[in-house]
């Protein structure tokens, strides 16, 4: 018989008993009645003398099914399934999978013609499935939405169960995996591949496909895990890899990405792409000397990717290879010569090398494209300012300026332009523009603390100032121009502490010792103003603090320090008669004799005029006994100055140390 029929074909109909009038005359019942009463005794009595014949049994409950009314039993159940007959009886077990197609061909029962016999399968098909064709599909489909369901085949006489033949039915990772594809939601999704893959380990695409929904819904660690376990599999797997080289990159952990694109190129030495990345990654962590490098590969395998191209010429601006950066912005905007961020960054670099007049061209095909483009006015008048020609300079700043009133940087650069033009008041207008919109901004409140400074109005500078310092307290730049200003009010604490934040906070300027110093010196903390002139001095030695630390050196008797400051001196200025007095007298008051005389002589050389350098001289040979030379030298003095006291006083007293030596 032909049972390969639709599993959604009507089934046949179980014939229903009639009720009402017998077709059957009375005497014909009457007759069946008799002989199967007759014939049941006999078989009776045969069965109990001869059990083991069991065709007897079976046919004795045959008739009295027939005669008597009861319930039949299932002898077996014929099953056909992928082609491969099955004989299943009361207590086996039918196992079904997804990829199994079955027909139960027949159902043998010791119904006579099993009349009232149907068959139902659990879950599925019709009233009746005896001779339909089913799939198991539908039966995993079942389990799989609801694992409490249980399947079976039921034979069933006039609607109840007489056999009931459990189904194993079986899950495979397959199953798992046509959920996956067709679920609506991604939770599901993640949740029967899960299931697949512990049931199938080694599915590299079912844990790609895992993967790849993990990092889609948020899990990436998840993502990379999986990816990784691939890769443990297949460690050439170029899919997986390029997979996690993108996870990588978009979580900004560019040296994992160079590891993974490393291994792609090895397997693949000609993917572009790859290398694309590497640099990308590398102009990423600011090594712009491998991105450099791993462009121009790239390029090499795919020259037309303008792309790469582009990012070659930031790569180059990086490195400060500007000129480098045009020629690759330049075949770029060839290739897109409608592209206005091309158009942009093109004209910035032509500006930054100099090449204003392209700049400026540049800049006014962008404003074509782009009316409203503010930014272009502002460089356009950057180009002027460097080229000089302040008017159109000012012009296109006042232009930028229309179409973006609140751009601090275009006000800040017009006043700037104002002061080139010596037009201070206009300056001093846009910097208190730049301070309004912008009230922290250090340039523009130091530029028009500058401009107060200029005037002389110390007090509304140090407003400024005071302001500043309170946005950027540790700027030292503010507490050195406010320190300057106090000093020129004479109110030297404030100049003195405001010199001393400046100097903490990174102050590099030797005047700014030199000021603190002052400011010292009138508060009258001398050793402190000797401390920073000495570091002045050290770094800037001038004739004004040297003489001031050798005149305190001398006074407090640092006699050497004196020595070695007049010697910084001398090399500064070897002609100064001076000097050399100066370290002569150090050398006298210290003991040194021979040297005091040395360098008197030195000053008398050039200066012969100073009769003090003579008395001073004179005095030295008198230490020493030498009362003749001291004479002469206290003469000299007379000669040069006959006013001098000293000298006068020196000559007889001379004379009379020369005789008394005589006659010892």
């Amino acid at each position: 018989m032909d049972y390969y029929r639709s599993s959604v074909e009507k089934k046949r109909k179980t014939r229903e008993p009639r009720t009402g009038k017998s077709r059957f005359p009375l005497w014909v019942i009457v007759l069946v009645v008799l002989v199967s009463f007759i014939v049941g005794v006999v078989f009776s009595s045969l069965a109990a003398n001869l059990g083991s014949f069991s065709w007897l049994s079976r046919m004795k409950d045959t008739i009295l099914v027939a005669v008597a009314g009861g319930t039949p039993q299932t002898r077996y159940i014929d099953i056909e399934k992928n082609g491969k007959d099955y004989i299943l009886k009361e207590g086996d077990r039918f196992e079904i999978s997804y990829r199994d197609e079955f027909v139960i061909k027949k159902v043998t029962t010791n119904s006579l013609f099993n009349r009232g016999i149907t068959v139902d399968i659990e879950g599925i098909g019709s009233s009746n499935d005896l001779e339909a064709l089913l799939n198991g599909i539908e039966l995993v489909d079942r389990k799989i939405a609801d694992d409490s369901k249980t399947s079976g085949i039921n034979v069933m006489y006039r609607g109840k169960i007489i056999t009931s033949i459990p189904i194993d039915v079986k899950i495979m990772p397959q199953d798992w995996l046509r959920f996956a594809k067709g679920s609506k939601t991604e939770k599901s999704r993640i949740e029967y591949l899960e299931r697949a893959i512990r049931m199938e380990k080694d599915d590299i695409n079912a844990r790609k496909m895992l993967a790849k929904l993990y990092v889609k819904s948020g899990m990436t660690n998840k993502g990379i895990l999986e990816y990784k376990r691939i890769l443990k599999q297949k460690p050439g797997d170029l899919v997986s890899l390029i997979e996690l080289s993108k996870i990588y990159i978009r979580g900004k952990q560019y040296e994992k990405a160079l590891a993974i694109h490393r291994k792609i190129i090895k397997i693949d030495p000609k993917d572009d792409v790859a290398y694309a990345n590497i640099a990308y990654s590398y102009a990423k962590l600011g090594n712009w000397k491998r991105a450099v490098a791993n462009c121009k590969a790239s390029l090499k395998l795919n020259p037309g990717s303008t792309t790469v191209r582009y990012n070659l010429a930031e790569a180059y601006e990086k490195t400060g290879r500007d000129k480098d950066a045009i020629a690759q912005y330049e075949q770029v905007l060839k290739k897109m010569p409608g592209d206005v961020n091309v158009m942009v960054v093109l004209s910035d670099a032509y500006l930054r090398v100099g090449r204003y007049d392209d700049a400026i061209n540049l800049y006014r095909r962008v404003i074509k494209k782009q009316p409203k483009n503010a930014s272009a006015y502002a460089n356009i008048g950057l180009a002027y300012g460097n080229k000089g020609v302040p008017e159109k300079e000012i012009a296109n700043y006042k232009k930028a300026i229309s179409l973006r009133p609140k751009d601090s940087v275009v006000h800040f650069n017009l006043a700037m332009a104002y002061e080139k033009g010596k037009l201070y008041d206009k300056a001093v207008l846009e910097y208190r523009k730049v301070l309004k919109l912008k009230p922290g901004d250090t340039d523009a409140g130091l530029r028009l603390a500058e401009h107060y400074l200029a005037r002389k109005d110390y007090s509304s500078a140090l407003g400024m100032y005071e302001k500043l310092a309170k946005a950027q307290p540790k700027n030292a730049s503010i507490y050195e121009k406010a320190g300057f200003a106090y000093g020129e009010l004479k109110k030297y604490k404030k100049s003195a502490a405001n010199y001393e934040k400046a100097i903490k906070y990174g102050a590099k300027s030797e005047y700014v010792h030199y000021n603190l110093a002052f400011a010292y010196d009138k508060i009258g903390k001398k050793k402190k103003a000797i401390s920073e002139y000495e570091k002045f001095a050290s770094r800037k030695p001038t004739m004004e603090v040297l003489t001031i630390l050798a005149d305190y050196y001398m006074e407090e008797k640092q006699y050497d320090r004196a020595i070695s400051t007049y010697k910084k001196m001398i090399k500064i200025n070897p002609r100064e008669a001076g000097l050399y007095s100066g370290i002569g007298y150090a050398y006298s008051l210290k003991g040194d004799t021979d040297k005091a005389i040395a360098n008197y002589k030195a000053s008398i050389r050039y200066d012969s005029e100073d009769d003090m350098v003579y008395c001073r001289l004179g005095e030295v040979y008198e230490k020493k006994g030498m009362y003749e030379e001291a004479l002469g030298e206290y003469t000299n003095a007379y000669q040069v100055n006959p006013d001098s006291n000293e000298a006068a006083r020196k000559i007889p007293h001379m004379k009379i140390r020369i005789l008394q030596k005589k006659h010892q």
